[in-house]
């Protein structure tokens, strides 16, 4: 019997210091309302699964699509605007001094100006863009003659030549960039902002880019960065 409590006492610590390791780390509070920013032709169903989603996991969510018809044509100066004025709206009906906002492609692009030059960054905690084609996607050469959006979207137009002079994202704003390996112009990186793939997480996922919003690994992303926590996914 002195034995099996002598191997007990030393065997404790050990056991103490798994059940430790396995432990799941304590949810970090949820801190500001987040906006959630469609992209162009937003598909508003997964718009708002992805908001419903990060409700049930406690924030206070909104989503939005941006103006133009499809949604996004618009010129993407005027998306940056119709942000800001959600972003102001938001701050009014919770009383809440910043928002965190999570752009899905174009809506990436529409975000960033309104935090570069539309006075955003004092009003926003963490940004996050998902699926956003930093520096244009050449297929908007085909909407182009039609969609100022479109034009705005063009590889080196005078748009994102502005939106990407250095710095691309104000410093200090806490900022991540997702995307998918699936996809093609998303993948370029944001200077200045964590920059990681799905991918990176789950190996042989595959993620369209139409999908990213009602995607559970994207979402854990980017829960989680919202969170100021390490990108973590369990790759559901």
């Amino acid at each position: 019997m002195d034995t099996v409590r002598k191997l007990l006492a030393l065997l404790a610590p050990v056991a103490l210091c798994v059940g430790l390791a396995v432990a799941p780390a304590a949810a970090v509070p949820v801190v500001n309302p987040v906006l959630v920013v469609g992209g162009f032709d937003a598909n508003v169903g997964k718009l708002e699964t992805l908001r419903a989603w990060l409700s049930a996991r406690g924030y206070t969510a909104y989503a939005m699509v941006l103006p133009g018809a499809p949604s996004a044509t618009a010129p993407l100066a005027d998306s940056a605007r119709a942000v800001a004025e959600k972003v102001a709206e938001v701050r009014r009906e919770t009383g809440s001094a910043r928002v965190d906002l999570v752009g899905h492609s174009l809506g990436g692009l529409a975000q960033r100006h309104y935090v570069k030059f539309l006075d955003g960054r004092a009003s926003v905690g963490v940004y996050v863009d998902f699926g956003t084609p930093e520096n244009g996607e050449a297929l908007a050469l085909l909407c182009a003659p039609l969609y100022p959006g479109c034009r705005d979207l063009t590889p080196g137009s005078p748009f994102l030549a502005a939106l990407n002079a250095a710095p691309a994202i104000p410093p200090g704003l806490p900022a991540y960039h997702l995307f998918s390996e699936d996809a093609g112009a998303e993948r370029d990186p944001l200077p200045g902002a964590t920059n990681a793939s799905v991918q990176s997480f789950c190996p042989g996922r595959r993620v369209s880019h139409a999908d990213e919003p009602i995607d559970a690994a994207f979402q854990q992303l980017i829960d989680t960065a919202l969170r100021g926590a390490p990108l973590a996914t369990s790759c559901p």
